[in-house]
């Protein structure tokens, strides 16, 4: 289950010397408060989402909503909340999404350079995960390298979806049938995406 959502947290506090409580009467005794929201999500904030904020009156305790305050009162409140920042700790989910995207953009990289290392350079036990036409998933195991050829063992299951291969490449899953791909025809395959990782 996500937990998500939004909260406010207050980020100022200003004392007004000029506004009148509209309720008792009572001037400078109104406090002005500015909160900033955010949105969350395991309540790890991702990023700010506007502010908001009150007037409380210390002589009679009446609070009121943005929307409810007199228009000098208003004002007051604009003025303070333009000159208001929020904390930088608002942003955290935000950073931490994007130090995951660039590890992963960097995993990914990494990832396909061995790849292509691996078809140039093939080894008994590599296993070839590919695209089949029937727009399933299954695999290929190395069994002997030549100098200009490889001889696989096909998987005899292929499965529907690509993050879940891992649960058929077993080796009592592959075939005592086996045949050759050239080492040429094998980088076409896997430039094509027809091929699209190997585990070595």
């Amino acid at each position: 289950m996500i937990i998500y959502g939004s909260r406010a947290v207050h980020i100022k506090s200003e004392q007004s010397k000029t506004a009148i409580c509209p309720s008792c009467s009572t001037q400078g005794s109104l406090t002005l408060s500015v909160f900033r929201r955010h949105a969350h999500i395991f309540w790890i904030p991702l990023f700010p989402i506007g502010k908001k904020g009150i007037s409380q009156c210390q002589h009679c305790k009446n609070v009121l909503k943005t929307k409810e305050m007199p228009e000098p009162i208003r004002r007051e409140y604009d003025i303070l909340k333009n000159k208001t920042k929020g904390p930088i700790w608002q942003f955290a989910g935000l950073g931490i999404l994007i130090v995951l995207i660039a590890w992963g953009s960097y995993a990914s990289a990494e990832n396909k350079k061995l790849a292509g290392e691996y078809i140039a350079s093939p080894m008994n036990g590599d296993i070839y995960e590919y695209k089949i036409e029937t727009r399933s998933y299954s695999t290929l195991k190395v069994i002997a390298v030549s100098r200009d050829s490889v001889f696989v063992s096909p998987n005899e299951y292929e499965i529907s979806k690509k993050s879940r291969i891992f649960k058929i490449n077993k080796p009592e899953n592959y075939s005592e049938f086996s045949y050759g791909i050239s080492i040429e025809k094998l980088k076409e395959m896997y430039d094509s995406g027809e091929i699209f990782d190997i585990n070595r």
